[in-house]
């Protein structure tokens, strides 16, 4: 089928199609505008699949702006920009080029544009793939792909991870700029990411990143439509041998199957301690360790707390196959203050290789309705009336049942930052106001209450940061055991690791129901006639002096106090 390119000759037009490419080669001292008009109802699409500008020049003399119907920027193309970029928005695009004087002659820029009406968008494709392996092809794979289709896949895999993708099969538009149909390869979580390959005719091909995500994006125009693509992808060790990650709730080992092919293992040969638990997958070969279970061994020194098991081969007799190399995974999630390591120790003929990471605890600190808490606040803000009680509670997300929490530190600001000024709820284990009321911990969790309150300032937002501390039960000599310590005593006793948590805004009911009679009265005193406004106004100042020599009496009779917060009678 034929194109109907539009190479234009002069900078700027005015398009009022439904779609059309366009290829411009750029002069030097350009300053145009290219308009698609296109209905408000429609959602239209701009691909950039070339973009070739005078690489000696910086984005403020030379740059390509993309604007939305309201004039509103949508991006901004740069000598150093990548050269596929996609923008997307409801109604009308322009297009402003602006070139420096430099008699640069490879300038060159190709776009399509399109647009679709509500019940009539191209083909669904792409979406978020989280499996340690599996298959992605085009629409109508093995048939030809729609018109216009445009999909985007988004990999994201455990860290200490990389992902390789094998084209089983590429068919799309044949062209030496892959200018119409192409697939983009970017190494990261988005199109912002740098690009790893641009692929389009009839190929193969195989690709790996440097990290654990990848974006894949197949974009195709209105004409030659053929197989689209197939590709099969895999998560594989970022060291080619293998990785640990620690979660809240367990480990995740990935080990390479080539790495355990050369050994002469099969992931059906491995085990964790406990040999009833075997991987997960295969191909890779992963394996998912609990905390609890499966033969994995907790400890206790000090200050850390750290869980461990063992993968190793599940030997008939002394070896699965004679000459095996011997191999044995050690894998430890060692939990201290504030971080969790990750240590992966890899025994193969007396040949030790470690690993480590860095992790957190999942924890978190929500509102209840209730001293039962049965019931989660979930809308925020949290509006509650004056002198309330707030029942809070911080959950540790892990199954381990030997673990608990305990709330060391709890503070109050009306700032989301914490600047000053702060008011202390709880210091060191110490209660510094007298609505704090500790319930019984448990199992993963901690609770307690404080009646609402605000700033002697009348701030309309507060909010609540804690520090929690995470113990094990059975450690008599934890912090969690220890209560109330002064904060000169340095804290010498173990505990498992520190984190803070925030929850907020807390804003009063009755002063949004005040700020609503406010707004009434407002109203009926905007129809008053103009002199009864005089005399309001001339009362108001009268009433403001009076006040104000109220206050400073005050003040010469006390002295000043600070910020704090302050009980308020109800009304």
């Amino acid at each position: 089928c034929a194109r109907l390119l539009i190479v234009l000759v002069k900078c700027g037009a005015r398009f009022t199609e439904p779609f059309n490419p366009v290829e411009r080669n750029i002069i030097h001292a350009s300053d145009c505008t290219w308009h698609i008009d296109r209905p408000v109802n429609e959602t239209t699409r701009l691909i950039f699949s070339v973009l070739n500008l005078n690489q000696s020049s910086d984005c403020s003399q030379e740059n390509i702006t993309v604007y939305n119907e309201k004039s509103e920027v949508l991006g901004v193309l740069c000598p150093d920009s990548p050269r596929i970029s996609v923008f997307e928005s409801q109604g009308s695009l322009s297009v402003h080029i602006f070139t420096d004087f430099s008699p640069y002659n490879e300038r060159l820029v190709y776009l399509l544009y399109y647009s679709f009406a509500p019940g009539s968008e191209p083909a669904q494709c792409g979406g978020n793939l989280e499996a340690f392996s599996g298959t992605i092809t085009s629409p109508n794979y093995p048939g030809r792909h729609p018109d216009f289709t445009f999909c985007v896949w988004h990999f994201d895999v455990p860290k200490n991870t990389k992902i390789q993708l094998t084209f089983t099969e590429i068919f799309i538009e044949m062209d030496p700029l892959c200018r119409f149909d192409f697939i983009a390869l970017y190494d990261g979580p988005s199109t912002n990411s740098p690009i790893l390959d641009i692929l389009c005719g009839r190929t193969t091909a195989q690709v790996e990143t440097s990290s654990n995500s990848l974006t894949l994006m197949l974009s195709t125009d209105y004409i030659n439509s053929y197989f689209g693509l197939s590709a099969d992808y895999i998560v594989l060790p970022q060291s080619n041998t293998s990785s640990l990650t620690c979660s809240g709730d367990g480990m995740t080992v990935i080990i390479n199957p080539s790495f355990l092919s050369f050994l002469n293992y099969h992931g059906k040969d491995l085990t964790l301690t406990n040999t009833t638990c075997g991987p997960v997958s295969t191909n890779p070969v992963v394996f998912y360790v609990p905390y609890v279970g499966c033969g994995t061994v907790k400890k206790v020194m000090d200050h850390t707390i750290s869980y461990t098991n063992t993968i190793s081969g599940l030997l008939a007799g002394e070896r699965v196959i004679t000459g095996q190399n011997n191999l044995q995974i050690i894998v430890t999630c060692e939990f201290d203050s504030n971080s969790a390591v990750e240590v992966m120790y890899m025994i193969q003929n007396d040949i030790v290789q470690e690993q480590k990471d860095s992790s957190q605890y999942d924890i978190s600190l929500d509102f209840y309705q209730s001293e039962d808490f049965s019931s989660q606040v979930v809308e925020t803000p949290y509006f509650i009336e004056l002198n309330k009680k707030l029942y809070l509670q911080a959950t540790l997300r892990s199954p381990d049942p030997q673990l608990t929490v305990f709330t060391e530190t709890c503070f109050a600001s009306p700032n989301s930052n914490f600047e000053e000024p702060t008011y202390d709820l709880i210091r060191h284990g110490c209660s510094k106001d007298d609505t704090y009321h500790n319930f019984p911990s448990g199992s993963g969790f901690a609770r307690f209450s404080i009646s609402a309150f605000r700033f002697l300032h009348s701030h309309p937002s507060v909010y609540l940061q804690c520090r929690l501390v995470i113990c094990d039960t059975d450690d008599s000599e934890s912090r969690c055991k220890q209560g109330c310590m002064n904060r000169q005593r340095k804290d010498l006793s173990s505990h498992k690791w520190k984190a803070n948590a925030v929850v907020g805004p807390i804003r009063l009911k009755h002063e949004t129901e005040h700020s609503d009679s406010l707004s009434e009265k407002r109203e009926e005193t905007s129809n008053v006639p103009q002199n009864n406004l005089y005399l309001l106004g001339i009362m108001v100042l009268i009433v403001n002096a009076l006040i104000l020599t109220l206050v400073v009496l005050r003040y010469q009779q006390k002295q000043p106090v600070g910020y704090r917060y302050q009980q308020l009678a109800t009304e």
